[in-house]
């Protein structure tokens, strides 16, 4: 998927056409449509992990106290969705990956099996719970001198539209139409209260179709078979989904 730019003009065009009227840039009702814009670009934004514009594939990351990996580091993104944290560059070698727990700061690498006698390191179970395997040390550090491991994540949203930008802005081609579409269902829907329930079922279900047919460039690439899906494990059988 060709990661092409819209702009605010073109959003505002395509609104203004599906509502049936434009509204100036100063007026209250455009302030409304600039909210309804932001929602439905962080709609889009959290409906995959794998936007291509939004993905990032291995990329090394400090590891502080151990075992912690922020979700901010100079000179980086910010990290929204971790996905996978690796031992190795995933794009160079395979290896394995860490368990890890997320909270607001970023994740912290867990599975502990103890220490070593001689070197003071912690070890972490590997994926087949047949090995172990080092925690990253000194042999891999970043910048700082911290240890380093990769890690694949969603990007942040960088995308928050307001009033001064100008109608040259850019915005992702892939959310342009689903944020046009869900701002004028939204607004159509909050000032014709009275209009026909089943008009309003058929417009929701043509603003659902645009996300889905952005969504299904991603499923085409058979995203869910390769390495950088994200773990998921339950608490009955560790399985990896």
């Amino acid at each position: 998927m060709a990661l092409q730019n819209s702009t605010i003009q073109e959003l505002r065009d395509l609104t203004f056409a599906l509502i049936g009227r434009e509204y100036a840039n100063t007026s209250a009702s455009y302030t409304r449509l600039i909210s309804l814009w932001n929602y439905a670009a962080n709609k889009a934004h959290r409906a995959t992990n794998y936007w291509e514009r939004y993905l990032v594939i291995g990329d090394e990351r400090e590891v502080d106290n151990k075992n912690q990996i922020s979700r901010t580091q100079d000179g980086k993104d910010s990290i929204d969705t971790f996905l996978r944290i690796y031992k190795n560059n995933p794009k160079e070698a395979r290896g394995g990956d860490y368990k890890f727990v997320v909270n607001s700061q970023g994740a912290t690498l867990t599975g502990g099996a103890g220490k070593t006698s001689s070197e003071l390191l912690d070890l972490y179970e590997s994926q087949d719970g047949d090995s172990f395997y080092l925690q990253p040390d000194s042999s891999s550090s970043g910048s700082s001198g911290n240890p380093t491991a990769f890690v694949t994540y969603k990007k942040t949203l960088n995308l928050k539209l307001g009033k001064q930008q100008g109608g040259n802005t850019t915005i992702p081609e892939e959310f342009m139409a689903y944020m046009a579409h869900y701002a004028a269902y939204t607004w159509q829907r909050s000032v014709e209260q009275n209009a026909s329930d089943s008009n309003f079922q058929l417009s929701l279900a043509l603003v659902n179709s645009v996300l889905e047919d952005e969504l299904a460039k991603i499923s085409d690439q058979n995203i869910a078979n390769s390495y950088i899906v994200k773990n998921v494990r339950n608490n009955y059988n560790q399985t990896i989904i």
